[in-house]
Parts: structure tokens; sequence; C-alpha cells
């Protein structure tokens, strides 16, 4: 709504072209922080840049809330997530991933995984959002062209086992580049995590550490705007008797407090005894925002996964009172056929509609090397 707003009405009446590509990287943080429910600062709007970065990196990771570090098989999208998910089950696998969007924009990844034994497990990726494309005017309103904005960060992680691989330890290095119109940024970030895999491998619990770094070239000089850090801890078990896998996911450690109240809202006024009341959201209710909770149920021999998420965060920052319904559950299915896995997801942001998200994932090994060589199951 709001990048459409913007290219219908207040690109044509702009001052000038500069001031318009600041407007859209102001309205684009604005775009990603709400929709996402992430983390909310005391102040109109979001804080801090490249958040491109916290979008969910595949289908699969959309339908089960939108964050999970604690999914441990042969999924290499799930490096995007928590280096230390990086395991031999990858070897040789492929992803690619691409998110039809609100308003015409859209995102996507592409990763690769593979193992060395004795060495370790190396994963390289490219996560990318191209808004589309603007109308520039200059000071009387005359058009005089177009420009457009992207972001994109390219990933190269490592993750080694350790104690007969009950532990996995794991980085990723992410270079950050982004332009809008004339406005361009760069930077380096860091991911580190950890996973512990129970030993007979249906239980994983990750921590991790994410969008450690700095911007090097700020959007305007001297202007350096802090990353979105993050840390998150996720718990996943697969039953033994039941093809079901079940999660949950603590996300934004690093901010005890997630509530948001607008400055120019803060309080309430009772008509008739003139009472003042705080708008702020209690303990319980902000503790809750911290999780997610998901399930994934494989059935087939896992050709066929059905998977549901709830992101309370989600659900408590964007619901709206009047329309109800189910604004933080997400939902999607994967199937299996050969050699690939297909992914679709729908996440409820809004009454307004939902994204559809697709995945492919490939087992290059099997498809390519030799005719005895078997797909690795999750």
């Amino acid at each position: 709504f709001l990048m459409c707003s913007l290219r219908q009405e207040m690109i044509p009446k702009m001052a000038n072209v500069r001031y318009g590509a600041m407007l859209l990287l102001k309205t684009k943080v604005l775009l990603l922080w709400l929709l996402f429910g992430l983390q909310l600062n005391a102040q109109l709007g979001g804080s801090g840049a490249y958040s491109f970065l916290k979008l969910p990196p595949s289908a699969r990771v959309e339908a089960l809330g939108g964050t999970n570090v604690s999914i441990f098989d042969n999924d290499p999208a799930m490096a995007f997530e928590a280096p230390s998910l990086l395991n031999e089950a990858m070897h040789n696998q492929a992803t690619v991933d691409f998110n039809s969007y609100f308003a015409g924009i859209g995102y996507g990844t592409v990763g690769y995984a593979r193992s060395y034994a004795g060495i370790g497990n190396f994963f390289a990726g490219i996560q990318y959002v191209h808004y589309g494309t603007f109308t520039a005017a200059n000071e009387q309103g005359e058009k005089t062209g177009t420009f457009s904005a992207s972001d994109q960060a390219i990933y190269l992680g490592y993750s080694r086992p350790f104690f007969d691989s009950l532990l996995y330890l794991g980085g990723n290095f992410k270079a950050i580049f982004s332009q809008y119109e004339s406005y361009a940024s760069a930077g380096l970030a860091l991911d580190l995590s950890a996973t512990y895999q129970s030993k007979n491998k249906r239980t994983h619990t990750t921590l991790t550490f994410s969008h450690i770094g700095t911007m090097l070239d700020p959007y305007t000089s001297g202007t350096y705007e802090s990353l979105p850090f993050e840390i998150n801890l996720g718990f996943a078990h697969e039953l033994e008797h039941l093809p079901l896998r079940l999660m949950v996911n603590a996300t934004n450690l690093q901010r005890p407090d997630l509530s948001y109240v607008d400055p120019d809202n803060r309080f309430t006024i009772d008509p008739l005894t003139n009472d003042t009341t705080e708008n702020r959201i209690g303990f319980g209710e902000n503790f809750i925002r911290h999780f997610i909770i998901a399930a994934e149920l494989m059935p087939f021999k896992k050709h066929v996964f059905l998977r549901v998420g709830y992101n309370f965060l989600r659900g408590g920052e964007l619901s709206v009172e009047q329309a109800g319904g189910a604004t933080g559950l997400s939902f999607g299915l994967g199937i299996r056929i050969s050699h690939f896995t297909f992914s679709y997801s729908r996440a409820n942001y809004h009454p307004a509609g939902s994204p559809n998200h697709f995945s492919l994932q490939v087992n290059m090994g099997a498809l390519f090397g030799p005719k005895t060589q078997k797909p690795v199951d999750n």
C-alpha cells in the first residue's frame, strides 16, 4: 500500500528527484519493518539499514512463521537463517526462491552447499530485493525519466561439526549492496551460530547472532546507520513414531521489550472520568511476541510436506480489530519429485492480502552424479 501510494501520488509532486529517492528509502524501511513485525522502536516507522536481510529466505521458512533457526536437514536455504545448520546432508544441494511480494516488489534467494570430508561444509548464496521502477520528476513536477531501487547481499558460509557431530559451529560472511536512485550504500555483516544435535538426531537447538556488522559506505556522507542485529533461539523435535516435526523459535532476544507505542497517541483519556491511561501492552503479551510456533508433517516417506506456523509478533502488531482473521498465521506445502523439491507458502500479514512464495530445491549430486547415488532424505 505504501509503495503504491508513493508510485501513484507522491513522486510527481516531490520537489526534486533526490528528495524522491530519499523518500523512497524511508518508505522502504517503513514497509519492511511494518510488514514483518520486526523490532519496532519508540518512534514512528522503523530504524536501521538493510532490513531486507530479515526477509524469509524460502517458502518453507515463510510457511513456518517467517523465522526458523531450528531445522537441521538437507535444505540449503536454512543456511541463510543460521550457518550452523549447514551440514553434510546439504552436499551438492541447490536452492532457488522467489516471492511475488506486495506492490510489485520481488525478492528471492539463490544458494548452493558443498561438503568436504575433514574440512567442513561450505555455502554460497545471494539474497536480493527489487522494488520496481519509479517516475522521476523535477521541481516543477515535470517527469524527467525513471529510476529503480534494489538491495543485494552475497553470502559465504562455513560450518564444522564437533564432539562426534553433536555440536555444529558456523558463520556467514555477507557483503551488502543497496541502490536507491543516486543513493548507494555498501556494508559488511557476519552471522554466528551454534547448533546442538541429540544423539538420536531428532532434536536440534540453535542459537544465532545475526547481522553483526557495519556500513562501509553510507547513503549520505557521514550518516552511518546500524544494522538489524538480532539474537534468535530455535528448538525442533521430530517425533519417533509419527512423521511430525514440532518447532519453537524465540526471536529478538536482544530486545526484551517489543512493545510499540505511537508517540502521538501514548495516552487514552476516559471521556466520562477524564482518567488517563497509558497505551501499552502487558508483560504477558510482550513476552509471547518473542515466539513463533510451527509444525511440519511429513507423510508418504517424506515426499509430501504440510507446514503451518504462527508468528505472535506479526499477529500482535499487524492485526486489524475490525477484520479479525488470521494475521500472523502462515502455511505451506512441499512436494518432492525425484531430485526436485517444490515448496509453496502463504503468510497472512494483513487482511488486504497475502503474497505467494515459491521455492525449488535441487539435489545436484543425484541429478548429475553417478546413477547409483541416491538423494539424501531430510
